[in-house]
């Protein structure tokens, strides 16, 4: 379940789950989880997710350590909300297009029955 495995096939009954902490303030309202319901994204959406995933499970391990670094930490649960894969990785070392897709993100908690953004 861990990044050695390489990230997984996305499918649409996948969530994905992002979550910051770190740097040189604590903001809960950055660090309150976030979602991404794969059943809610078009195959061009999912794909382009797949893609910054496999990057950040290339180049996310080859990390500098710093204590003031912020930190995102993704995850991939299965249509069954069991974990499948996580990773964490220093924000600086990912795509800015992978931060775009946080900030889009739904904050959690959530319900069944939401609207909004994938």
């Amino acid at each position: 379940m861990n990044a050695d495995d390489g990230a997984p096939r996305l499918t649409r009954a996948s969530v994905l789950r992002l979550s910051r902490e770190g740097g040189v303030a604590h903001m809960p309202g950055l660090a309150r989880p976030r979602r991404i319901r794969c059943d809610r994204c078009s195959e061009a959406q999912r794909a382009e997710l797949q893609a910054l995933l496999d990057e950040a499970a290339r180049y996310g391990e080859r990390q500098v350590p710093g204590a003031d670094r912020r930190l995102l930490h993704l995850g991939v649960e299965d249509g069954s909300e069991t974990p499948v894969w996580s990773l964490t990785v220093a924000e600086d070392s990912v795509s800015d297009s992978l931060l775009r897709w946080w900030r889009l993100a739904l904050s959690e908690p959530f319900s069944a029955d939401e609207s909004g953004p994938a």
